[in-house]
């Protein structure tokens, strides 16, 4: 498994969590009652290096820190 595979899985498990059909059918599986909504924390999404997979230190950095590298991701 690399980098890409891990952000592709992640990125699902955001789209899956924010829906409200997967907060519903999770409240009743905890709580065992409709309408419960259960707070689902949110994992703030860290960007790497994919040179030297150093973090960066800010999210609109363009280059790497550590090894120069250039941040696509910056781009967007």
């Amino acid at each position: 498994m690399d980098a890409s595979d891990a952000n592709n899985i992640q990125l699902r498990m955001q789209e899956i969590q924010s829906n409200a059909s997967f907060s519903d059918a999770l409240g009743k599986l905890l709580s065992g009652r409709a309408g419960y909504k259960p707070v689902i924390e949110k994992k703030k999404e860290v960007l790497m290096c994919k040179k030297c997979m150093t973090p960066f230190l800010i999210q609109k950095q363009k280059f790497c820190h550590e090894c120069g590298a250039k941040n696509e991701d910056a781009t967007r």
